[in-house]
């Protein structure tokens, strides 16, 4: 084969650059199209979904108010306190007894709101805790590796 003095590998590189340039591109523009579709928002706030005329498929964030978890038979009630505004919503659930559901843990609960103005849940989502490893766990096993300077 003669030697052309020719160097094909640059048209090759450029055209890969390129490929892979608009694939990143086309992701990002679906991935912009799907979040602005669902509206950017997981949940609303309980002050939200008061102030709303809708009452069918509401999606709602907050926390679960001190001593308000009550469960009868297949039925639990509680009442979600707002975030930031402190409003409250009495919820109702019918089904199994959610696990980890007590007061303070931040809950999102799907429903419809009711013309007495509860919530009546059909999902209820309890966040996960934060930390899986506790703090004391984590300092008793990377004291002395060096690794603590990295993590703290």
């Amino acid at each position: 084969m003669p030697a052309t003095g020719r160097d094909v590998t640059g048209p090759v590189k450029k055209r890969w650059k390129l490929i892979v340039g608009t694939a990143a591109l086309a992701l990002v523009v679906i991935w912009l199209a799907l979040f602005l579709a669902v509206g950017g928002d997981f949940y609303q706030s309980v002050g939200e979904v008061k102030a709303s005329s809708s009452s069918t498929h509401v999606r709602v964030g907050g926390f679960v108010a001190s001593g308000s978890v009550v469960q009868e038979g297949s039925v639990v009630n509680f009442v979600m306190k707002g975030e930031e505004s402190g409003e409250t919503l009495d919820v109702v659930y019918r089904g199994e007894y959610p696990d980890r559901l007590r007061p303070g843990e931040k809950v999102v609960v799907t429903g419809s709101l009711q013309p007495d103005g509860t919530l009546a849940a059909d999902v209820v989502l309890i966040r996960c805790p934060d930390k899986l490893v506790t703090e004391k766990m984590a300092n008793k096993v990377l004291t002395g590796s060096g690794l603590e300077r990295l993590l703290y």
